[in-house]
């Protein structure tokens, strides 16, 4: 069912991962398109208003020349001035001389009929009054700009402004200063506010007074949807083709054991239980061993035999070591500091043992804590012994540091006498195998009093594993074996239960005399 459930959500992230990244790219492009544009239309509206300032400027020096000279209005001298200034000018259409309030003559000559000449809207700066829209007399179908300065006029033909726009729908609306409408704009268009409109384009630029307004219709998402269809089919092709297939290898990996494994490592779903160890003589709870249980998001609880072998071939041995040792601080750190005859071991891997990682892995997690190194023991067992010398280093610190070490599930090995003198361990552990058969008639019945003579040859203390009945507990106390462990005496417990039966222990059996000293000792 669940493996159902990661292909199914494999699928849809599949989908999903297909659609939002060509969704995204569509925007994107549309944004950048819409952005495109919009700065093309800037450059439009700058050249205009560009143009604007130049052609108003041209006009002002030609009117502020005729109107420094001291000719007499409208002598021969005057009206020859008048034309070549008029020449002279790029933007300059005619130029006139108005007298009480007519114009008396301009670059034609005498005006044979004088006319009244439009009054000026808006002062500018030097004096100049200005205004915009004048019909002219001579061409009443063109609009005029009309400058005015002591008693002279300059005309300039409005289309002078239009320039070439690159897109057959942009709009451009020129207003002068005051707001005055150069050209005809649109109701949308008002100079005295933004234009307002979520179909057009609208760029709005402005200078000394006078502004430009661009406008161009905005292209719908739609419309650039089948304009890039074509481009973006390919991406659209390739990002499907790699998402389904970076899909389907997350899935194969979080299908497999070993994807399962490191996924549970990353979101933190192994705990630690501890199995009380109790001193056979009196009952009482000396310690407990660290058993790691992997607890799936169900509540589900997966036996280690499971996955510790899958966890050491992968090298995820070492996080779930850490994830321990982090839980014996918080889960146990107070019992710890309160009890300090009480104390914790923990299996270490072949890796840990023969590269000496778990030595500052140990420092770093007891710093500050409190917790005492005598009350942390060190388990191995004998198959992890692979390389002797580097082994007997590690354990070797381990002992200086102050830590108890023993061999756990002893006698499954290879391990001697001559073999173990060699390796500072403080005790031994009879694997439970041994124990099971004490009292019947099994061909390893006697391994157990092999091993108990051996850790007494070598002044090594016993711990007995799996001890289950009371014919066992018995047989070993008169073996004189010291300590045991086993469902005779409580399962592996969560933390919290495992403080509430060591306060039991105690309240029933006492504390321990004294705290479990290291075999050189």
């Amino acid at each position: 069912m669940r493996h159902w459930r990661v292909i199914g959500i494999a699928a849809l992230l599949a989908v999903i991962g297909t659609a939002v990244p060509l969704a995204a790219t569509l925007v994107l492009s549309w944004r950048m398109a819409t952005a495109a544009d919009e700065e093309r239309l800037g450059r439009t509206a700058d050249q205009v208003l560009g143009n604007t300032l130049d052609i108003y400027a041209d006009a002002e020096r030609t009117l502020q020349s005729i109107a420094s000279t001291d000719f007499e209005p409208c002598s021969p001298r005057h009206i020859r001035r008048l034309r070549d200034l008029t020449v002279n000018s790029l933007a300059t259409d005619n130029l006139s001389y108005v007298g009480g309030g007519t114009v008396q003559c301009n670059v034609w000559g005498l005006a044979e009929t004088p006319f009244t000449h439009p009054p000026a809207e808006v002062s500018m700066p030097g004096g100049i009054r200005l205004g915009v829209n004048f019909s002219s007399d001579f061409n009443p179908r063109r609009l005029m700009m009309v400058l005015g300065l002591r008693g002279h006029t300059a005309m300039v033909d409005q289309t002078r402004f239009a320039a070439p726009l690159g897109h057959p729908q942009t709009r451009i609306e020129i207003f002068a200063p005051g707001g005055m409408p150069v050209q005809t704009a649109p109701a949308y268009l008002r100079p005295a506010a933004a234009p307002a409109d979520e179909d057009h384009l609208v760029v709005r630029r402005e200078a000394n007074g006078w502004s430009v307004v661009a406008t161009r219709p905005r292209q719908s998402f739609l419309d650039h949807l089948d304009a890039a269809k074509y481009a973006l089919a390919p991406i659209a092709l390739f990002l499907a083709a790699l998402v389904a297939g970076l899909a389907v290898w997350l899935s194969r990996r979080r299908l497999s054991p070993r994807g399962e494994l490191a996924q549970a490592v990353r979101n933190r779903e192994f705990i630690a239980h501890y199995q009380p160890i109790v001193e056979l003589a009196t009952g009482r709870c000396v310690g407990a061993e660290a058993l790691v249980r992997w607890r799936r998001p169900d509540g589900q609880i997966i036996r280690p035999d499971l996955f510790i072998p899958l966890a050491e071939d992968t090298g995820l041995i070492h996080p779930l070591t850490d994830r321990v040792i982090e839980g014996i601080v918080t889960d146990l750190g107070d019992l710890l500091r309160r009890d300090r005859l009480m104390h914790i071991a923990i299996n270490l891997c072949a890796a840990d043992l023969n590269s000496g990682r778990i030595l500052p892995v140990l420092e770093r997690r007891l710093a500050g804590t409190g917790i005492e190194p005598q009350q942390i023991w060190l388990e191995a067992t004998e198959r992890s012994f692979v390389d002797i010398e580097r082994a007997r280093a590690t354990l070797a610190e381990l002992h200086r540091r102050g830590h108890m070490t023993a061999i756990d599930d002893f006698g499954t090995g290879y391990s001697g006498l001559k073999y173990l003198e060699r390796l500072p361990v403080d005790a031994l552990k009879i694997d439970k195998s041994f124990i099971d058969v004490i009292g019947t008639e099994a061909p390893t019945r006697h391994v157990a009093d092999h091993i108990i003579a051996m850790a007494r040859a070598l002044k090594l203390r016993i711990v007995a594993e799996g001890v289950e009945t009371h014919a066992q507990a018995a047989y070993l106390r008169r073996h004189k074996v010291e300590f045991a462990q086993g469902w005779l005496f409580a399962r592996a417990l969560p933390a919290e239960e495992f403080i509430a039966f060591c306060r039991h222990n105690r309240a029933a059996h006492g504390s321990p005399s004294n705290v479990i000293t290291l075999a050189a000792e």
